[in-house]
């Protein structure tokens, strides 16, 4: 039961563990790789907006997390010729250098790191699209230590995946996908189809495009909104006491690319809402004490920002 903290540079580590954080994920690239591989991800960030500078500065993060995890993303979806074999590699040093476990999505990628011996070591991107029991036995059975569920799925789908010998890890906090990523054959390089509103196709009525753009929006983090310091956007919050009884093992805040003050605001936010749900506060108290934080009623009551929106589904005695 852990709050999981995104960061991009060593700076960020201790007000995000004075925040609430348990434990950290990070983006890195291979120091040759643009020379061999151009402007290619090595993980499902731009290493200039979203990952770690450079190996020195992985050092310092490790060095101030003292001891907490640190889990490096090397999860795009895919890779040209020869690029597994480097990540491979700079997968064992990430791991001999104090990196807790890496974050992959890539199957050739987590073979090679599996048959190197890293399997408990190794967390399954939500890019990997786990949805179903079956799969993450297949995962759990070639060794892996977490599954990151992606985050489409509902609160009665996550409950049906929970199998034993796995760790299980939900979004909670920020940056929604229209589309489910890990199915996702565009490129946001060759222009985000997802975000076409339907603006010229007479089929489309004025009215469906511009709740379609709604909801953009507030997938897209309310366009950076924030309210009183706390970020708006895609929040999973309320459902925690029902994810703690699904027994999750880590709670995914979203945002390497986010501003410190964004960070710390929505690792602050989370922590305050797992600590009342260890309290053992109801979905509506945990509602009630994010909206005195951050405002917006409307926004949560009408569950425009909701991650699982079928936790109102249910009525209030089950909750």
């Amino acid at each position: 039961m852990k709050i999981l903290a995104p960061l991009r540079h060593s700076d960020e580590v201790v007000p995000l563990l004075e925040a609430g954080a348990d434990e950290f994920f990070c983006g890195l690239t291979p120091p040759d790789w643009e020379a061999r591989f151009g402007h290619t991800w090595a993980n499902r960030r731009a290493p200039h907006s979203a990952g770690v500078r450079d190996d020195a500065d992985f050092d310092r993060i490790i060095a101030r997390a003292e001891g907490r995890p640190v889990f490096v993303a090397l999860n795009a979806p895919g890779y040209p010729s020869g690029a597994v074999e480097m990540l491979a590699s700079f997968g064992d040093e990430l791991l001999s250098g104090g990196a807790a476990g890496l974050i992959v999505a890539d199957m050739d990628l987590l073979l090679a790191l599996v048959e190197a011996g890293h399997g408990p070591h190794l967390h399954l991107s939500s890019l990997a699209t786990c949805s179903n029991a079956e799969a993450a036995k297949f995962y759990r059975d070639l060794g892996i230590r977490r599954i990151i569920l992606p985050r489409h799925l509902t609160l009665n789908e996550i409950e049906a995946i929970q199998i034993p010998g796995l760790e299980f890890e939900t979004f909670l906090l920020n940056d929604g996908c229209v589309f489910e990523e890990g199915l996702c054959a565009t490129t946001h390089a060759a222009g985000a189809f997802c975000t076409m509103d339907g603006e010229g196709d007479e089929a489309v009525s004025p009215e469906t495009r511009e709740r379609y753009a709604f909801w953009k929006w507030t997938l897209n983090h309310c366009g950076c909104r924030t309210g009183n310091e706390y970020p708006m956007g895609p929040c999973g919050l309320c459902a925690i006491p029902r994810l703690l009884r699904s027994g999750i093992a880590s709670f995914k805040v979203v945002g390497r690319e986010a501003s410190l003050p964004r960070k710390v605001a929505s690792v602050r936010i989370a922590a305050l809402s797992l600590r009342l749900a260890r309290d053992e506060a109801r979905p509506e108290e945990i509602r009630q004490a994010v909206i005195d934080l951050r405002g917006s009623p409307q926004m949560c009551e009408e569950r425009h920002l909701c991650y699982y929106p079928d936790l109102w589904e249910r009525k209030e005695s089950i909750c």
